[in-house]
């Protein structure tokens, strides 16, 4: 008796790891998965903080191109025309478009900067963009909704 039990849990042993085991899927080429950002995703803006100063010492720099890309790992950005590629940092109210629209908007929804806008920074003035504050830095780019106090 003991050897067909023996025998039968064997069997049932074998069937169960063969029944447990899966083919590998494969998985598509890296050219196959997609890398677009879809058309309706958000641009995403870095908040600035609330009670912000602006520091008087002049940029290194007299102009800032925006870069405003969905796909990025970081959104929005302004290159310098020394080359630097500032992070930009928003007011809360300003918002993103999307990834078929880069742009930003301001709380009343007008285009504030597209991609590929420059922005001048004056010699001995604070910069504005349609009006609002902007505080430059030597790595950082703030747009506030109203002036620094």
């Amino acid at each position: 008796m003991r050897l067909p039990t023996l025998v039968l849990a064997t069997v049932c042993l074998g069937l169960a790891a063969c029944a447990s085991a899966t083919t590998p899927t494969p998985s598509p080429p890296p050219s196959a998965t997609p890398s677009s950002t879809p058309a309706d995703a958000a641009i995403e803006l870095r908040p600035a903080p609330a009670n912000i100063g602006c520091d008087a010492v002049p940029a290194p720099y007299q102009q800032v191109t925006f870069r405003i890309e969905a796909a990025a790992s970081v959104q929005v950005t302004a290159v310098a025309d020394t080359g630097a590629v500032l992070r930009t940092f928003w007011s809360v109210g300003f918002r993103g478009g999307r990834a078929a629209d880069p742009v930003i908007r301001d709380p009343a929804g007008q285009v504030v900067v597209a991609n590929g806008d420059v922005l001048v920074i004056p010699e001995r003035d604070w910069p504005r963009l349609q009006g609002y504050f902007v505080c430059p830095s030597n790595d950082e780019l703030y747009v506030l909704l109203s002036d620094p106090e």
